[in-house]
């Protein structure tokens, strides 16, 4: 083949190729999911969290407290909290739940829950915890302590 014909059939392929990425780009675009009229979310025991301290369940108080006081099931799974019965601290925590836990009381520093009433119950149940866990981890004692601390109602 001559080079001048190579010359243009490489400028052909070249104008091929950007025309080609161009209606691709051109093409993409986001496409908004269709929900069926009759879809509700999942519904699994114990979730979404009770909400003790602030009225979003997705409250990291909230979150904290289902962490720290809900029944779990054989396969660790975290139930229903029962009506009326008292709850108990967790006696057997994994390692996943010591690393929520300890997540979950740094974001509750940083967003303490919105109510008096909350701040107020919160403040309780940390320093109830802290006394719980003085005997197995005082690290995680401590860190409850200090998150109490930050809860105080003002003297």
């Amino acid at each position: 083949m001559r080079a001048p014909q190579k010359k243009h059939l490489r400028f052909f392929a070249l104008a091929g190729a950007a025309v080609l990425a161009l209606f691709c780009i051109g093409s993409c675009r986001e496409i908004p999911p269709e929900i069926p009229g009759d879809y509700r979310p999942l519904e699994r025991r114990g979730w979404p969290a009770p909400t003790v301290y602030d009225a979003d369940p997705l409250h990291p108080a909230n979150r904290w407290y289902q962490r720290s006081f809900a029944g779990r099931d054989p396969l660790g799974r975290i139930l229903d909290a029962p009506g009326g019965e008292p709850l108990s601290s967790l006696e057997n925590p994994g390692r996943l739940d010591l690393a929520e836990i300890r997540a979950l009381l740094v974001a509750i520093k940083a967003e303490p829950p919105v109510s008096e009433a909350g701040r107020l119950r919160c403040y309780r149940d940390l320093l109830s915890q802290a006394d719980h866990w003085a005997a197995r981890d005082s690290s995680l004692a401590e860190l409850h302590r200090k998150d109490a601390a930050a809860l105080a109602p003002p003297k």
